[in-house]
């Protein structure tokens, strides 16, 4: 088995003398807002030239660094007010990057053989960074497809269109309209993430009625935040999130537990049945 695309880099460049946006960052925050930039611009590199933007995220990455999401989100809101981040991707996919962010990160990995992008999230002309590395264009449904100077043969083309049909047929991988709205994102074992938009959880809804399905994908991204090691790929995320949100139907549900809860908070004497989990663990 062939080891997964690296998409993201071990180390990134930063000038010496740092431009007025930074400046303002740090007159306005201090240096909690200028090393919340920098703990930002490493979230970006990790993954690649651009990171998922989200409450959730927001939440998480406020954890680590010690601050609340919303200190944390003024700070985004700021840096991308000024520049720092792409105004425009930034409200529009609700993700972090800027032409500086993909224009040093493709000089980077401009020696390796392949290279994924999703075209969708280009600031810059991404062919001419990349001359001589082959181009894996990720589309909507994240399913890679090679692209290289040389010409496909037709067996290729058809091998891809098969792999996009097999893809779309799984449960919560609809092809995704161009105003698909983010839920939240899980961290992937390549530390890529994956997307996950509330169109697939209207699907999850109706196939485990009794999960809080919003609820359950917040524990896996915590689960996969938390559990570095034994994070999901690509190809086994959507398998990974149906067995958790059947385990959970099983066991009755993130509803029940919710309201065996409720009865417990309001009257101490009464107890939750016995044996009913409360809650998911893996």
């Amino acid at each position: 088995m062939s080891r997964p695309l690296k998409d993201g880099v071990d180390y990134f460049p930063f000038d010496v003398a740092l431009d007025e946006k930074f400046e303002l960052i740090e007159a306005e925050f201090g240096l909690t807002g200028f090393a919340v930039v920098v703990k930002l611009y490493q979230r970006v590199y990790q993954r690649g030239y651009y990171c998922e933007w989200t409450n959730e995220v927001a939440l998480l990455f406020g954890h680590r660094v010690g601050l609340g999401g919303n200190a944390v989100s003024e700070i985004v809101s700021a840096a991308v007010k000024r520049g720092i981040f792409d105004k425009d991707m930034f409200e529009k996919y609700h993700i972090l990057t800027s032409r500086g962010i993909q224009k040093r990160y493709f000089e980077a990995v401009s020696r390796r053989k392949c290279v994924n992008v999703k075209k969708t999230y280009l600031l810059v002309d991404v062919t001419q960074s990349l001359p001589s590395a082959n181009i894996s264009w990720i589309n909507d449904c994240n399913n890679p497809e090679n692209v290289s100077d040389n010409q496909q043969s037709k067996g290729n083309e058809s091998k891809v269109n098969k792999s996009k049909e097999k893809d779309n047929n799984k449960p919560g991988a609809a092809s995704a309209p161009p105003d698909r709205r983010l839920f939240i994102s899980l961290v992937l074992n390549d530390e890529s993430e994956y997307p996950v938009y509330e169109d697939q959880i209207k699907k999850w809804v109706s196939l485990y009625p009794a999960v809080n399905v919003e609820q359950e994908l917040r524990k896996m991204a915590g689960w996969c935040e938390a559990n570095p090691n034994r994070r999901k790929t690509k190809h086994g995320i959507l398998n990974f999130i149906n067995s958790w949100l059947s385990r959970e139907q099983d066991r009755g549900g993130t509803q029940r537990n919710e309201n065996a809860t409720n009865r417990c908070a309001g009257n101490p004497a009464e107890k939750a049945p016995a044996g009913e989990p409360l809650g998911t663990v893996i």
